[in-house]
């Protein structure tokens, strides 16, 4: 079966959440997406001393490659990759990236702009080897404004965005998210970018940059509130009384969208016992709140739900373990049931993208540092004396542990 952008090639130097979740996608359709990583260990990465001593050392422990290609089972965010270790600090290493640009379709990058002209890397430099080449960067600030340069993070991005200022925990604080909106969010921005890019290139046989940031992105996901602010300078502010989430009696909780759609409303205090409250409005009426939450504590999240028609759209709001092993999941295909190796039971989350003729597939799990340099390089004209002389010297890095048999 041929998938979506089969045929593709991407090299992906990012790092941390963002990018990688953008090239996961970009491979669960298809893509070829080679990770250009570091020589250094990954385990080494926050350690700048030990990253030097593993710079200067060639091959890998055996047990460590073997408990990392364990941990990578679980790795979604990185299955169907390949990934190829090169030292970019070094001339040799830039001349082999030089050489993989000839043939790739899409450059991906998460650092500043200072660190791709310094590793040889930067628009300039690739665009003159490869004119087709769609360059693209997923950073904190985007390019061109005078915060380019300032280290990038969803938290930062949430607080500068507005999207913290729109989030509510206790007492009216902040709300501190336990996942990255941004992060997520971005990639999908990332996504559609580099595949419109890719689109606009058949017209006009050209390259071009995508320049995609995180702090725009957070704006960006706000846009059920802006154009009020446009229009009326009128939206929501942290602290807005709500019942969009009511507690129930076994401190569960549901969800209630009928508060914020007029047409579920009255239907909505019918089915909980509420009729006297049909003609009120649920998003402005504190008084009308109170009762509503005070009400919702005499019957546990289950109970209630088993009052609710669907129609009415109001669902329980449920934990993590809930999601996972629902009906839902199940038949929407979200966890997928992997064969692998070595660990047994393995159960990654599955691809968001439902397409009829040519969905998504697993290729291969998430890969060990360096699994793939020498036979990509190879694939590129370097013969195995090459390789093993950029070995010797720092250049690569090799990974020469074998997984099991069965392994792909």
């Amino acid at each position: 079966m041929t998938l979506p952008l089969e045929g593709l090639r991407m090299l992906d130097l990012t790092r941390l959440v963002p990018g990688p979740t953008a090239s996961w996608m970009l491979a669960d359709l298809g893509m070829d997406v080679l990770k250009i990583e570091d020589v250094a260990d990954r385990s080494a990465y926050r350690n700048q001393a030990a990253a030097r001593e593993s710079r200067e050392r060639v091959g890998i422990d055996p047990k460590v490659a073997e408990a990392e290609f364990r941990g990578n089972a679980w790795e979604h965010i990185h299955r169907n990759k390949r990934s190829i270790a090169i030292n970019l600090q070094k001339p040799e290493g830039q001349a082999v990236l030089h050489k993989l640009v000839e043939d790739a379709d899409v450059f991906f990058g998460s650092f500043r702009l200072p660190v791709y002209k310094r590793l040889g890397a930067d628009y300039e430099t690739l665009s003159a080897i490869n004119p087709r080449l769609i360059y693209a960067t997923l950073s904190g600030w985007g390019f061109g404004n005078g915060m380019s340069d300032w280290p990038g993070n969803e938290r930062n991005s949430q607080g500068y965005s507005g999207f913290t200022a729109m989030t509510s925990g206790q007492d009216a604080e902040p709300a501190d998210m336990l996942f990255t909106p941004l992060d997520s969010y971005t990639a999908a921005l990332a996504v559609i970018s580099i595949q419109a890019a890719l689109m606009a290139r058949e017209k006009t046989g050209r390259g071009q940059q995508v320049d995609v940031a995180l702090v725009e992105g957070g704006t960006a996901i706000l846009n059920g509130v802006v154009p009020g602010y446009f229009k009326e300078n009128n939206y929501r502010k942290r602290g807005w009384p709500s019942i969009g989430n009511l507690r129930c009696k076994d401190g569960k909780y549901i969800s209630n969208a009928a508060a914020y759609q007029n047409h579920f409303w009255a239907p909505f205090c019918d089915a909980v016992g509420l009729p006297e409250l049909r003609e009120t409005r649920p998003d402005r009426d504190e008084a009308m709140i109170k009762k509503v939450r005070e009400h919702m504590l005499s019957k546990t999240r289950d109970e209630w739900m088993a009052l609710m028609p669907p129609e009415i759209a109001v669902v329980p709001v449920l934990e993590l373990d809930e999601v996972m092993e629902g009906q839902y999941a199940r038949e929407r295909g979200m966890v997928w049931e992997l064969d692998h190796p070595v660990e047994v039971g393995v159960r990654q989350l599955g691809s968001p993208f439902h397409l009829s003729d040519t969905p998504p597939t697993f290729r291969n799990f998430a890969p060990l540092l360096g699994e793939h340099t020498a036979d990509v390089l190879q694939g590129i004209g370097y013969s195995d004396a090459d390789v093993a002389k950029l070995e010797e010297d720092g250049v690569i890095r090799v990974n020469h542990w074998a997984p099991p048999t069965g392994h792909e």
